[in-house]
């Protein structure tokens, strides 16, 4: 089974990679940095430390939205697998053969409502402990980011530890 982190994970590599690239382009003699700059904000930037500060900003950013959607993927697969489990239920035939549909139904608007700290909770058997607390860490910063730095700010989660975290809790229980 393939790990639905992977992609976000290559993309937020990618992204690095090409803040890389323009940062190695600064020392380059003027046609050569013109040429690797061209088209891109940073072509007509005011001067070298201006390219520095608009990358790490971005750099930030990224590191940010990578966890979110790192963590957004992550719910979802453990959304979709609980709610495909429900599929059993639509066989309830007691008291009458629409009770399977309706119980399958009202377990896929559950699954949908119920919050995501009951979710993973389910998956500790497989998860263990810790990986139901990293994935709790994890949630606590996605909220806060997701939901404009209010507040206290929960312990930073690097996108490294995210995605290798989530990434052992998906394979340990047989998701990636």
């Amino acid at each position: 089974m393939s790990n639905p982190l992977d992609a976000i994970w290559r993309a937020h590599g990618i992204t690095l990679d090409s803040y890389g690239v323009v940062r190695r382009s600064l020392p380059l003699a003027a046609p050569d940095r013109a040429a690797v700059l061209h088209g891109s904000e940073f072509a007509t930037a005011a001067n070298d430390q201006a390219i520095l500060d608009a990358l790490d900003a971005a750099q930030e950013e990224l590191e940010d939205q990578t966890v979110m959607f790192l963590y957004a993927t992550f719910e979802a697969t453990l959304r979709d697998h609980v709610t495909a489990q429900g599929s059993l239920l639509g066989a309830a035939a007691q008291p009458g053969s629409q009770f399977g549909p309706n119980l399958q139904a009202w377990f896929t608007e559950l699954c949908k409502e119920t919050r995501m700290d009951k979710v993973v909770v389910l998956f500790e058997p497989w998860a263990g402990a810790v990986g139901v607390g990293q994935a709790g860490s994890i949630r606590k910063y996605r909220h806060w980011l997701a939901h404009g730095k209010r507040g206290a700010a929960p312990p930073s989660v690097t996108p490294q530890f995210a995605y290798n975290s989530l990434t052992s809790f998906l394979q340990s229980s047989k998701l990636a």
